[in-house]
């Protein structure tokens, strides 16, 4: 169309709306799972130091440390994703938690083999050596309820965000301009002029 510049788009990003993003839920989840990559930190540590007396291979695979990092980053694209729910955005907090729920698995295997290896009582062992195994499996059972949570919330929040993208009847499509390209070598057309007051005001001969 003459008058007028060639107009490009291009670097669509997807907005969903609140019929596809409940408020509030995303966030609390994710707090839940920030709150859970911690308590995992922080328990290896301690963990790790009763490895003289407590055998554990949820220590022994770096599972406390690799999956506590997950469910944080985890915790933080949900939350995040809430706030500014774009594609990438949505497709990165549901990518790691699918990791997340995977070494949330690993981890309820490693707890189960734990309680297995130390759970009876061992004769060698002297009275501290008994406190020592006891605090370890105190550990381990409460790691274990909050890793089987944190299997949950990690599946749960991977399996709502894929129900979002595949809801295209209520998504909301932003196009935001990468480019904008305008032809000046088109001429504008040539418009006809308005007459003039004096024009107007002259009676007719």
């Amino acid at each position: 169309m003459q008058g007028m510049g060639n107009l490009r788009l291009g670097s669509r990003a997807v907005m969903y709306t609140a019929e596809t993003l409940p408020k509030g839920k995303n966030r609390v989840m994710g707090t839940i799972q920030i709150m859970t990559g911690f308590m995992h930190i922080g328990f290896g540590i301690v963990l790790t130091t009763l490895t003289n007396v407590y055998t554990s291979v949820f220590v022994i695979g770096e599972i406390p440390f690799l999956g506590g990092v997950s469910f944080i980053i985890s915790g933080c694209l949900s939350i995040g994703a809430e706030k500014s729910p774009t594609e990438c955005a949505v497709k990165g907090s549901q990518t790691m938690n699918v990791i997340s729920a995977i070494f949330a698995l690993l981890g309820i295997v490693a707890f189960i083999v734990d309680l297995n290896l130390n759970g009876l009582y061992r004769s060698s062992f002297d009275y501290d050596g008994y406190l020592v195994l006891l605090a370890g499996n105190g550990i381990s059972i409460v790691l274990l309820i909050f890793t089987i949570l944190e299997f949950c919330i990690a599946v749960a929040t991977a399996n709502f965000w894929c129900r979002a993208t595949r809801l295209s009847s209520n998504e909301a499509m932003l196009i935001v301009p990468s480019t904008t390209r305008v032809d000046l070598a088109v001429p504008p057309a040539d418009l006809p002029q308005p007459p003039s007051y004096t024009e107007l005001a002259a009676p007719e001969a």
